[in-house]
């Protein structure tokens, strides 16, 4: 562990870098995932693809079980069009920060996990990483995460 200014401790896990006041306590590093799909395919799946992209998360973010941010939207066909071949959305919002070697890592992990497990191909996977500054997240009752 390196001392960075005043009482911030720099956490090195996974590939991952989380600042903290006191180095004790877990990393903020939750993210929220949404994944958008059509309808057309049955309830089920899509909680399958929950659950594996949850589990893909939660290995490469070093989660506990409990930690889970995730919601699957279904959409009438009509009102649901992605560019061919891609059938599932997934966008991951996260604290910025994660280099392009562990987001290559968590795309494969992703789309080889849903390949193996549903119908689907790895290539009608679109995943989105939307990284913002800790300043932009609010969290634990209003506290900004970057002074938590």
């Amino acid at each position: 562990m390196l001392k960075v200014a005043d009482n911030f401790v720099k956490l090195w896990t996974n590939q991952k870098i989380c600042y903290r006041i006191n180095y004790k306590r877990r990393c903020f590093c939750m993210p929220v995932i949404t994944i958008e799909m059509g309808n057309k395919w049955k309830i089920e799946t899509a909680v399958t693809i929950k659950n594996i992209v949850m589990e893909e998360v939660k290995n490469a973010f070093n989660l506990k079980s409990t930690d889970r941010n995730i919601k699957v939207i279904r959409y009438d066909q009509d009102l649901f069009e992605l560019n061919d071949p891609y059938e599932v959305f997934i966008e991951i919002q996260l604290i910025k920060g994660r280099e392009s070697e562990f987001k290559r890592d968590l795309y494969k992990s992703i789309t080889t996990a849903i390949e193996e497990k549903t119908l689907f191909k790895r290539e009608n996977v679109f995943i989105f990483l939307n990284e913002q500054p800790a300043e932009n997240w609010g969290v634990k009752g209003g506290f900004v995460a970057s002074e938590i």
